[in-house]
């Protein structure tokens, strides 16, 4: 069995796991801001925090293997210096700003420090969708 086809597998099963969390860890926002009750965004805050470790080390291994397909390619500076390969790894340091970013987002809502409105954290939750979009064209179309 070839080892990149392995590798590239265990690439998208890990981003497609990153994103699910990615996805859904801003929607867990809204709902924390959105409510009144004490135990109720406590509750949140937790699912909040074991989200964000959950999906940590999803992202890293789809990182990982990323870069594992890039060195089988059997040029790894000319694989790195494509076009469409600059624009996806672009695209993860932008889900490595924004998962870093939902880190304070969470100690905020900790300390109840949060100056977000329900609607500006929904338009926040659609930035991944962005990355994902143009992650997608970019690897299909390799532009």
């Amino acid at each position: 069995m070839n080892l990149y086809l392995i590798f590239k597998s265990f690439h998208i099963f890990f981003m497609v796991a990153w994103f699910a969390g990615i996805f859904y860890l801003p929607r867990l926002f809204v709902n924390h801001i959105e409510t009144s009750n004490i135990d109720i965004k406590n509750q949140l805050l937790e699912m909040e925090k074991r989200l964000i470790r959950f999906i940590t080390p999803l992202g890293i291994l789809s990182i990982v293997f990323g870069l594992l397909m890039a060195y089988l390619s059997g040029n790894f500076l000319n694989f790195l210096s494509q076009d469409w390969i600059m624009l996806k790894i672009s695209i993860v340091f932008g889900l490595i700003w924004y998962q870093l970013f939902c880190y304070q987002i969470i100690n905020k809502l900790e300390c109840n420090s949060l100056e977000w409105s329900s609607f500006k954290m929904r338009l926040f939750n659609e930035l991944p969708v962005l990355f994902l979009i143009i992650g997608i064209f970019a690897a299909v179309y390799k532009f």
